[in-house]
C-alpha cells in the first residue's frame, strides 16, 4: 500500500472525533494504538480484496478453459528439469514456476495448468507493482506446481524433489484445514523457502466446482511492517502472533521485553521444511519469569495490562487484540 503521510493522522483523528473528551494520559495513548490498528486492518482487508480478485481472474480462465488452451502460447516458458524462468537469467516479465520432480505426479494436469494459468502473470506484476507491503504473489496446487512472482533463483534455491503441500502456504487452506474455504491469515510468521526472510502469508483456495485446484497466496514483508506501519506511532509497541512470537516491534520495547534483537535470517542452505522463528523470540520461553507470566495474563488469562517488573525497571504494559489476524500488540510504556 501506499500511503500518503497524512493518512495515519487523519485515521487517529477520525477515531479520537469519535470518543468522549476524556484527558487522560493512557486514553490518548489507547487511541493512538487503537488508530494504529485500524489502519492495519484497513491495509489488510484491502489485501484481501485484492487477492480475491485475483481469483475471480482464475475462475474465469477456468469457466473458459477450452479457448484459453486453444490460444495459449506453449513456448512462453522453457522448462529445465524441476524450474523455469529461474534468475539470474529470467525474464522480469514472467513468475518463475517449479515443477518439483515427485513420483506419481501427472504431466499432462501440470501442463494445463501451466498453460490456463500462464495469463495471469500481467496481474502478478500488477500486485506486487502496486502493493509494496507484498514481497510476492504465488500459487502452490496438489499436482505439484508452483507459480511465483517477482522471479527467483528456482535452480539453487530449491531442492527439485519438495512437496509444496507439505508447506503451512499450503495446507493451512486446504480442505481439511479450512472446510469453510475462506482466506486464511497464516498465523505463525515463518521464513520464506524463496529468500524474502521473515514474512506472514495471506491464503486464498481456489475451488472450481467442489475440487481444491490451488492456493493462492501473498507474502507480505515484516520488514515492511516495521518500516511502513511501526514508524508511523511513537508509541513502544511489539506485535505477536497467537503463539507469543514476536513479528515486529520497536528495538526498545523488544529490549524491555528482555529478547534479543531482532534479525532477519540469513539464507545458508537450501530450505527442506517449515521454519519458524525461534523460540527466544517465543515470550512464553522467555528466560524471564515476569515476561512469562505476563504473556500468560495476556493470552492465556485474556488481561488486557500489566505492570512488568524486569530488573530494576517496571513497565505498563497495555495489549490490544486485532481480530483479523490474531495478533496482540503489546503496548510498552517506557
Amino acid at each position: 500500500m501506499r500511503h500518503k503521510p497524512s493518512f495515519f493522522l487523519i485515521l487517529f483523528l477520525l477515531i479520537a472525533s469519535c470518543q468522549p473528551n476524556k484527558n487522560s494520559f493512557y486514553e490518548r495513548n489507547s487511541m493512538e494504538v487503537k488508530a494504529f490498528i485500524a489502519l492495519l486492518d484497513f491495509d489488510f482487508e484491502a489485501l484481501e480484496q485484492e487477492l480475491q480478485g485475483l481469483e475471480n481472474l482464475i475462475q474465469k480462465l477456468y469457466a473458459s478453459k477450452d479457448s484459453v488452451l486453444a490460444l495459449a502460447d506453449r513456448n512462453m516458458y522453457k522448462i529445465e528439469g524441476h524450474y523455469a524462468n529461474s534468475a539470474p537469467n529470467e525474464n522480469p516479465a514472467l513468475s518463475t514456476l517449479y515443477l518439483p520432480i515427485i513420483p506419481n505426479t501427472d504431466p499432462k494436469a501440470i501442463e494445463e495448468m501451466l498453460l490456463l494459468t500462464n495469463p495471469i502473470d500481467e496481474a502478478f506484476r500488477r500486485v506486487i507493482n502496486n502493493n509494496e507491503v507484498i514481497s510476492q504473489v504465488y500459487f502452490n496446487s496438489k499436482v505439484q506446481f508452483n507459480r511465483l512472482y517477482p522471479p527467483y533463483d528456482a535452480a539453487t534455491m530449491l531442492d527439485p524433489d519438495l512437496d509444496v503441500t507439505a508447506y503451512n502456504f499450503y495446507y493451512e487452506a486446504d480442505e481439511v484445514n479450512n472446510p469453510n474455504r475462506g482466506m486464511v491469515w497464516v498465523k505463525e510468521i515463518y521464513i520464506d523457502p524463496v529468500g524474502k526472510g521473515w514474512v506472514v502469508s495471506l491464503l486464498n483456495p481456489v475451488y472450481i466446482g467442489d475440487e481444491l485446484k490451488m492456493v493462492l497466496a501473498f507474502d507480505i514483508s515484516i520488514n515492511v511492517i516495521l518500516e511502513n506501519y511501526l514508524s508511523q506511532t511513537n508509541r513502544k509497541l511489539v506485535i505477536l502472533d497467537e503463539a507469543g512470537t514476536v513479528i515486529a516491534g520497536k528495538a526498545r520495547a523488544i529490549e524491555a521485553l528482555a529478547l534479543p534483537p531482532l534479525k532477519n535470517h540469513t539464507y545458508i542452505q537450501t530450505i527442506s521444511s517449515d521454519s519458524f522463528r525461534p523460540e527466544e523470540y517465543n515470550l512464553f520461553k522467555s528466560k524471564s519469569k515476569a515476561v512469562r507470566s505476563m504473556i500468560s495474563h495476556f493470552l492465556l488469562s485474556g488481561g488486557d495490562q500489566y505492570l512488568l517488573h524486569e530488573g530494576a525497571e517496571s513497565f505498563d504494559v497495555h495489549a490490544y487484540k486485532m481480530e483479523r489476524t490474531g495478533w496482540l500488540i503489546l503496548d510498552v510504556a517506557i
